[in-house]
């Protein structure tokens, strides 16, 4: 799937002494475009995270989820509305734990109405202990396939045809999103995420999933920019003559970006522009 020119995300990897720039005082050393979806360009500059490093964030993300008390499973979490920690588990165990490995498997140029067409998802889900030994079962399962499977070899992803190297930085992102969201609910499990990860979380939000979010709704006309000073870094991405700044810590950001608690973060410029962007994860993917 493509999307349109307009929506094509400009990256910068260093912060001015004073404040967020337009786009035309970044310079060539600085300025990267991420083309449509699909594009194998990966903000080297900026993070440089390996499919090893992936990997390694991944599984580590997996054993706390395995090390999660069993009372803690019954814990609601503010950052996703009626659902508890359970819901989560068996959410990453069904979805991420079934889905990422079938689509691993499916050619490059598979119909996306045909990735997943074959599965048969389960009916029930579990509860207490069996939620995490489901979890640990289908998790473990994920990574020995992962393992095993070199991160260049072709296959299809939600950016259309890609390689492996996408579904386990999807991964490693996608379970570092809910253990954050987790620990907002077992407060006692709590542990701050390495600044290299927040940034190439972030950086994947603005190479893939905003971009796909934008194709697939009404995203705002105009021009966001995120500029995190912790990180030395700002991103942008919208066309348009409004814009809207946003600055905050990297893991408020990036929560922010995914519907998560925009309590933490601080707008300046158009409203409507930053709104729009702002929520257009949520609206996509409902937020999960």
């Amino acid at each position: 799937m493509l999307f349109p020119p307009r929506f094509t995300a400009l990256f910068s990897c260093r912060q001015a002494d004073d404040g967020p720039r337009n786009e035309a005082e970044w310079t060539d050393d600085e300025v990267r475009e991420t083309g449509p979806i699909g594009s194998s360009y990966h903000l080297l500059v900026l993070v440089g995270m390996s499919p090893d490093q992936h990997l390694m964030w991944f599984d580590e993300n997996i054993a706390w989820f395995e090390s999660l008390p069993v009372k803690s499973l019954t814990a609601r979490v503010p950052n996703c509305p009626g659902w508890n920690v359970q819901d989560v588990v068996n959410h990453l165990t069904f979805g991420l734990g079934i889905s990422y490995p079938v689509a691993l498997s499916k050619g490059p140029e598979t119909s996306p109405s045909e990735v997943f067409s074959d599965v048969e998802w389960p009916d029930q889900r579990p509860s207490g202990e069996a939620a995490i030994t489901a979890f640990s079962s289908s998790m473990r399962s994920c990574t020995t396939t992962f393992a095993a499977t070199s991160p260049e070899r072709p296959c299809w992803t939600y950016e259309g045809a890609g390689t492996a190297a996408f579904w386990f930085r999807r991964a490693a992102v996608e379970t570092a999103l809910h253990r954050i969201d987790v620990e907002e609910a077992v407060p006692a499990q709590r542990s701050p995420v390495a600044p290299d990860r927040l940034a190439d979380a972030l950086a994947e939000t603005f190479e893939f999933t905003l971009p796909l979010a934008a194709a697939m709704t009404t995203p705002p006309d105009g021009r966001l920019v995120v500029s995190i000073p912790s990180l030395d870094v700002e991103l942008a991405i919208g066309r348009g003559n409004h814009q809207a700044t946003v600055t905050g810590d990297a893991q408020d950001i990036l929560c922010a970006l995914w519907g998560r608690n925009r309590d933490r973060i601080n707008l300046a410029g158009d409203f409507h522009v930053a709104a729009g962007w702002m929520s257009l994860i949520e609206i996509a993917f409902a937020g999960r």
